[in-house]
């Protein structure tokens, strides 16, 4: 039978453990919180028992520091703290997720590992908007949790950084091998795209369906992890894509979460036949299966009826609620609905549509230019989470682009569910 401390004098309720290290003093526990009945963590810190140098707790102090000026619905919010006999315990909210390296779903599609990607960049992307920039330094499998309804969070900020830039690393070195980009191994100066390689050694792992302790097997005589051989079908942009994520001198990675995250939204991920004349439209499922659309550079046909449809889904009884936003920057809330065509800006569409019947919908996403032309058309199939179905367009301005009223136009299994219009400048 199990033995669990008494927090009861605090007011939690021990559940059953999450997980431990021994070695390190740590132990995580599922609890209850006697007043609410919620569920949250428990971090237990055992200093005394384990030996370890009370120095240490300065460490777990920054971590509570860093946590309490988070603000984010993906990091797990900072509740609570005490001491007790043997140590110290930190409280945070419940995430009821399995880690990328406990899942038990199954493999993950290459389509689900982008979409995996997308949260966790949008995720760094804040940290590093935070003044100062936050730096994680142990992104792994084991700290990324995903739900079945694709909905990622970012946990274990007890070897993060708080700073200007560059981060000085501290004298001793923290983090997991083969996640850690040298200038962290070597104890070197960090910046914001630290995060990158570990992100990308992460999807590497997934991509490849190996373990965590196994990434160092990857790696040849100069460090660097070869994965391409192993991942044939995956298209070369893609490829190249995590390529400059895990490149050794941080200076040829993408300087910052965002800047890999616009590279990487418009990217097929698998390798399709006859696709020689498509470039790309990127539509993406934000909280359930990413999909990418396909952008076509000469008018299409129009979709097809609904009535040719009814093998996807019984479309009679499509009647979606939807919401609209048009922005240049992915995930921004301030919406414009004029831009210049001086700044050859990136607009994306944004769709939010619910009251769905769950499955599989064939979408279109059409882009009209001013002289109500097709400047763009992509199609893909989508999976709806539940009755909910988030996903985007977006369209980058061509120099040739004539100003006046543009539109942007979504379709579901035939039928138009949303539109949204705007001005395009000279």
């Amino acid at each position: 039978m199990n033995t669990y401390p008494d927090f009861s004098n605090y007011g939690y309720q021990i559940t059953r453990e999450l997980g431990h290290n021994r070695a390190g003093g740590r132990v995580t526990y599922l609890a209850t919180e006697i007043n609410t009945n919620r569920s949250v963590v428990i971090k237990q810190f055992q200093f005394a028992r384990t030996g370890a140098n009370w120095s240490e707790y300065q460490a777990y102090e920054k971590e509570i520091q860093i946590l309490r000026e988070l603000d984010h619905a993906s990091i797990p919010r900072y509740l609570d703290s005490f001491q007790t006999a043997s140590g110290f315990c930190m409280v945070q909210e419940y995430k009821n997720a399995p880690s990328l390296a406990n899942s038990n779903s199954g493999h993950w599609t290459p389509e689900q590992i982008k979409q995996i990607a997308i949260s966790v960049l949008e995720i760094l992307k804040y940290l590093q908007n935070h003044i100062p920039p936050v730096i994680h330094r142990d992104l792994k499998p084991e700290n990324i949790l995903v739900n079945d309804r694709m909905n990622v969070n970012v946990v274990d900020f007890g070897f993060a950084r708080i700073g200007g830039g560059e981060v000085a690393a501290s004298s001793v070195v923290k983090g997991t091998l083969g996640f850690m980009p040298p200038e962290q191994m070597f104890n070197r100066q960090l910046t914001i795209a630290s995060d990158l390689y570990s992100l990308g050694a992460t999807l590497i792992c997934l991509l490849i369906e190996i373990n965590s302790t196994e990434v160092g097997s990857l790696m040849d005589d100069t460090g660097r992890i070869n994965f391409q051989s192993r991942l044939p079908q995956l298209t070369p942009d893609f490829l190249e894509w995590l390529q400059k994520m895990v490149q050794p001198n941080f200076k040829h990675r993408y300087p910052s979460a965002d800047a890999a995250l616009n590279a990487l939204i418009p990217l097929e991920i698998v390798q399709r036949r006859n696709n020689s004349k498509q470039a790309l439209i990127s539509v993406g499922l934000l909280t359930a299966i990413a999909a990418i659309f396909i952008r076509l550079f000469w008018q299409s046909p129009e979709p097809q009826t609904a009535v040719d449809l009814k093998r996807i889904i019984n479309t009679e009884k499509l009647n979606p609620q939807t919401q609209v936003r048009l922005n240049d920057e992915l995930e921004s809330t301030n919406t414009r609905d004029v831009w210049s065509l001086k700044q050859h800006k990136k607009v994306y569409f944004a769709v939010i549509a619910t009251n769905l019947i769950e499955g599989e919908y064939r979408s279109y996403c059409k882009v009209v230019n001013s002289q109500g032309e097709f400047a763009a058309q992509s199609q893909s199939y989508l999976k709806t989470t539940g009755d909910r179905l988030n996903t985007w367009c977006w369209y980058n301005f061509q120099k040739d682009d004539k100003p006046g009223n543009w539109k942007f136009l979504f379709y579901l299994d035939g039928q138009r569910v949303a539109q949204k219009g705007f001005k395009v400048l000279p």
